[in-house]
């Protein structure tokens, strides 16, 4: 996945009509805890890079989402920047009073993100419960404009989430090579929530929901439900331990790639690199 913005000037000569189409913009406090707590973990060292600049693509009617992303990870690097987009300028006016030049800034504009940031490149996208609106032919071109903006090495996030943030699953991509490269699919649970994993398979990435009934989604999660099976055979109640007893058993009876390191799953999240597809 190329970007070919490389090949056009990055100063248009004239404004460039923003990207995408509003978002619906109802997204509780802490909707995206699970997301920004993922990326502290995983991520600390891009997160810490020196002046990072990150971005909050599809904020919605309030600005919280972009406020506790600073929140969250301003504390790890007091020299992070964080950008809040949107495509309708009344939520833009509406957030503005709130913003904290240069920490927390706030920017009418879409998936065309080159035209807001000009030649300075984001280390960190996050378009969360936006592209699950659009048409699944639409996912991989916006996912395309947006990374032309991203700094080798960068990653994007994409995903939705139940409406209190209790799960979540989303993509994590990383720029290499100037393309978008897919780096793994993230489960992430407060524990609160029943019926998992199959409570996951409501709010998977767009590019996933019409494909749940292909060969490697359905062998998946009928493993991830064998592991939960198992466990709850053996006497386990409590959904953290089960949760982490159900990740050991996926990491030692299939051949699923899933990330060992406990402090990630002890916190609710399994973290799958075996492309689904």
């Amino acid at each position: 996945m190329m970007c070919a913005a490389k090949l056009q000037p990055t100063k248009p000569s004239k404004p460039t009509k923003a990207q995408g189409q509003p978002t619906r913009g109802k997204t509780a406090l802490n909707r995206l805890r699970r997301i920004d707590v993922y990326v502290a973990l995983a991520y600390t060292n891009l997160v810490r890079l020196p002046n990072a600049l990150v971005v909050d693509v599809g904020f919605g009617a309030q600005a919280w989402t972009t406020l506790e992303m600073a929140a969250r990870w301003q504390p790890l690097n007091p020299t992070l920047r964080v950008l809040g987009v949107e495509i309708d300028p009344q939520r833009v006016a509406a957030a503005q009073p709130y913003a904290v030049p240069p920490a927390i800034t706030f920017q009418v504009g879409g998936f065309n993100l080159t035209d807001l940031i000009g030649a300075e490149a984001a280390h960190l996208i996050r378009c969360y419960n936006v592209l699950r609106q659009y048409e699944e032919a639409d996912v991989l071109p916006a996912l395309h404009r947006m990374s032309c903006a991203l700094a080798e090495g960068g990653i994007l996030i994409e995903g939705t989430s139940n409406p209190s943030g209790g799960i979540a699953a989303f993509d994590v991509y990383r720029k290499q090579g100037g393309s978008l490269q897919h780096e793994g699919l993230i489960f992430g649970t407060n524990f609160h929530i029943p019926d998992l994993p199959a409570a996951f398979q409501t709010i998977l990435p767009k590019r996933l929901i019409h494909h749940m009934q292909d060969a490697l989604p359905v062998a998946f999660f009928a493993a991830w439900q064998r592991a939960f099976a198992v466990v709850r055979g053996m006497g386990i109640r409590s959904r953290r331990t089960a949760w982490i007893a159900a990740a050991a058993w996926l990491i030692s009876n299939t051949d699923f790639a899933i990330d060992r390191r406990l402090r990630l799953i002890r916190r609710g999240y399994v973290c799958l690199y075996t492309p689904l597809p």
